[in-house]
């Protein structure tokens, strides 16, 4: 899968989160459904819709904090160690979760590669799919309505 693809893909999962929370705005806060409705539809909108745009501008903001003397460097690499810490504890969490439910599914090779990729996924590529994402806020009315075409490549066996 290319860049180009993934990007594709994000803004599209992006665009469906926003659509489908627009459709159903209603539900928001709306004790009548219940756990959705008090819990699950504003942790939507709150952490999976408007989390990618507080936390691209925050990789541009906190950056030009220091750069412009407002934050200085105790606190700059503090905040860059915890975005790191938060991305690696979601990720190896995620993984150990995996193991538990489909018990034997990872050998211990294929266990260790990913967590050394979910250490790495948060220099560049969480970025990245954090930027797509925000596009696909940006890009929601004109995008709504198409879908868009991935190019599939089958699993090797």
């Amino acid at each position: 899968m290319s860049i180009g693809d993934i990007r594709s893909q994000r803004r599209r999962w992006q665009i469906g989160l926003m659509d489908t929370l627009v459709s159903h705005w209603s539900m928001t806060f709306n004790p009548r459904y219940g756990m959705v409705g008090l819990f699950s539809m504003p942790y939507n909108w709150i952490f999976e819709l408007f989390g990618a745009a507080i936390e691209t501008i925050g990789y541009f903001l906190i950056p030009f904090s220091l750069i412009m003397g407002e934050l200085n460097m105790f606190f700059f690499v503090m905040y860059f160690l915890l975005a790191v810490l938060l991305g690696v504890i979601l990720s190896e969490g995620s993984l150990v979760l995996e193991q538990y439910t489909h018990r034997a599914a990872m050998t211990a090779k294929q266990s260790i590669s990913i967590s050394i990729y979910a250490i790495l996924e948060n220099f560049g590529y969480r970025q990245m799919i954090s930027v797509f994402r925000l596009e696909g806020i940006l890009k929601y009315r004109k995008l709504r309505k198409t879908w868009g075409k991935i190019k599939r490549k089958e699993f090797e066996q």
